[in-house]
């Protein structure tokens, strides 16, 4: 094994200690090309001056992604309710990964992470499945114009990873509704 090493990731600002960074984030999901060693970390990752489009922008992800976090909450609820342990253990994990995306989008608009608000969700697993796909297909939809309607470059680059990384959680959920 070698030496442990401090790491940063760029899109989410987490640290991770490990010999290695991780193939991917465990806070936010981002792949292993955005982890930078902890010395290398550019303090100024957030603090970029936006356009109104994109603090428009950023503010609608901040919602979608608060009421995914909340969704998902509701989701892993009922899974555990009814001893669905997969599915627990999944919803926890993306409700998890869509609340560090709120707080790294907090992070560009320079506030404090809002608080959730409750959010419904189906009586069965499955149907969250579903309605989980389609909550991420949102998503990327929303990023893909989010990124190509940024004019700052590194808000570009935060919306085309949240496109990479609500792909993976689509095909999360596809496996499970087929």
């Amino acid at each position: 094994m070698g030496m442990v090493k401090v790491f940063r990731c760029r899109i989410c600002g987490d640290p991770y200690i490990g010999s290695e960074a991780p193939m991917q984030c465990p806070f936010c999901g981002a792949s292993q090309q955005y982890f930078v060693e902890a010395q290398d970390w550019n303090q100024d990752e957030f603090n970029v001056s936006l356009s109104e489009i994109s603090k428009k922008n950023l503010e609608a992800a901040l919602q979608l992604e608060l009421d995914n976090t909340a969704f998902y909450d509701c989701a892993k609820n009922i899974a555990d309710t009814a001893g669905d342990h997969y599915s627990l253990a999944k919803f926890k994990a993306l409700m998890k990964v869509e609340r560090e995306h709120a707080s790294a989008i907090s992070k560009f608009l320079k506030i404090s992470r809002p608080e959730l608000e409750k959010q419904a969700c189906n009586a069965n697993s499955k149907a969250n499945s579903k309605e989980g796909w389609e909550r991420e297909d949102r998503a990327i939809k929303a990023y893909s114009k989010f990124r190509d309607e940024a004019t700052e470059p590194r808000l570009k680059e935060f919306f085309g990873v949240l496109v990479e990384i609500e792909t993976d959680h689509l095909d999360l959920h596809a496996v499970y509704l087929k």
